[in-house]
């Protein structure tokens, strides 16, 4: 299971007032077994994207809530891209998925310029200020 993917997720939950997730929510999040669920929550606080506390869950710590803060900044903005050029709006997030993290530097400047002063995404989530 990629990092970004985990701290993404775990992002979201932040934004809808999760502050602490446990093996048990990431495993349903992320469609996986808890004992991977929990295996990534102890990866992600050694690398020092949040606190694991056992038996309670996982906070995220500055670093990850800035690195989840960006991951969730540019999916969203490639979802306004990706409804520009015609994609539904049923389907922006789950195309976006697929390329959000593949994107250079380059591109991501282009979509940040022409849609960085949008509040809010195509499915009417707000986008993170950079």
């Amino acid at each position: 299971m990629e990092t970004w993917l985990i701290i993404r997720t775990l992002f979201v939950a932040w934004e809808k007032g999760e502050i602490v997730v446990g093996p048990s929510e990431l495993a349903k999040k992320l469609e996986i077994p808890k004992s991977t669920a929990q295996k990534m929550l102890i990866k992600m606080s050694q690398l020092g994207y949040g606190i694991y506390i056992e038996k309670k869950g996982f906070v995220l710590t500055e670093k990850g809530l800035k690195e989840g803060k960006r991951l969730v900044r540019r999916h969203r903005l490639i979802e306004c891209l990706l409804e520009d050029i015609g994609i539904e709006k049923e389907f922006v997030c789950k195309e976006a998925s697929k390329i959000d993290v593949e994107i250079g530097e380059e591109f991501e400047k282009v979509i940040e310029r022409k849609y960085g002063n949008r509040v809010t995404c195509p499915c009417g989530k707000p986008i993170p200020s950079p």
